[in-house]
């Protein structure tokens, strides 16, 4: 790509700076053709954080008709209110949504175009006195922490089977938003992708294909029994950070893997290939039908610190 054409784009990306509507819809725009044209290499030049979902139905052309565009867009901001109220609160599990949770992690629709929907991440309501709604540092919003969980939680690609496997070792609350978002759709057939790109330039992206949903669907009706909180030392042998996956050696010699949330990731970063000790939630899974998983486990502290996201309740029935 031309220097020229680069520097025309970067411009035009400056004159919509501003918070207002127009200038985030025009930014948004802008952020639309950065990530179709992505052989630009625009995606880190349109740094504003947006998400953007594209939804398909192969059974019919590709094709979908407006009123799943709607269910699926409000799917995905419950999805995302219920884990930015989790992170706010510090809570394991979240099964009530308030009006206040909706309106502090609100997505404002962007953009759109046939099959594709932007909303706008940047940081905009005012926090209501006396609730814990106070912004993180560095100005990101409540929205871009609930929507970069989401999509974290959901696999890559059709290969990615690990971030499949991962999600049950995830908190009740992560597992529960999966469910909101995948669970009595209107058209099950439907192919689901969502990028989020973060103020600071990082993109992520999962693609759901509809066999994998109806997979997880089948999966999310299992529930969790002996559970129990394991402290021991080891060696952080790995992470697999944009799908929030850690792999541990324990003292024994054997490798463990399991679910980190992103409250832990930079620690075990920081802590990579040295002796930890650590907090785990283990448990095993049974379906309904009685069939029981190998055991999991979730890091719930590293060298002290713990996640924002505790042990807690499980994934109740109405999800």
């Amino acid at each position: 790509m031309s220097n020229d054409l680069r520097d025309k784009y970067v411009r035009a990306l400056q004159t919509t700076e501003g918070g207002d509507p127009l200038s985030r819809l025009a930014r948004a725009g802008l952020q639309a053709s950065a990530m179709k044209f992505s052989g630009l290499g625009l995606q880190e030049t349109a740094a504003g954080p947006g998400l953007n979902f594209r939804l398909a139905d192969p059974a019919n052309g590709g094709l979908i008709a407006a009123n799943e565009v709607g269910d699926f867009l409000q799917r995905v901001q419950k999805a995302v209110a219920r884990l930015a109220k989790a992170r706010r609160a510090r809570l394991a599990d979240v099964v009530k949504l308030l009006p206040l949770d909706f309106e502090l992690a609100r997505l404002d629709v962007a953009a759109s175009a046939a099959g594709s929907i932007i909303v706008d991440l940047q940081p905009h309501s005012s926090v209501v006195k006396g609730e814990p709604g106070e912004l993180p540092r560095g100005g990101v919003s409540w929205a871009e922490i609930g929507a970069v969980e989401l999509v974290r939680a959901l696999p890559e690609g059709p290969e990615d089977e690990e971030s499949m496997d991962s999600l049950f070792s995830a908190s009740p609350v992560v597992r529960r938003a999966v469910a909101d978002l995948i669970f009595k759709l209107p058209n099950p057939r439907l192919d689901i992708n969502l990028a989020v790109q973060r103020g600071t330039g990082e993109r992520i992206v999962s693609s759901l294909s509809a066999v994998q949903a109806e997979s997880l669907r089948d999966r999310l009706n299992i529930i969790r029994e002996e559970r129990e909180i394991i402290r021991m030392q080891g060696r952080l042998d790995g992470l697999r950070t944009r799908r929030q996956i850690f792999y541990f050696e324990t003292p024994a010699g054997a490798e463990i893997h399991g679910f980190v949330d992103e409250s832990l990731v930079s620690v075990v970063k920081d802590h990579l290939d040295e002796q930890v000790e650590v907090a785990l939630e283990s448990f095993v899974l049974r379906s309904a039908a009685g069939k029981r998983s190998q055991r999991r486990y979730r890091l719930i502290e590293v060298a002290g610190q713990q996640s924002q996201l505790p042990p807690g309740s499980e994934l109740d029935e109405d999800a």
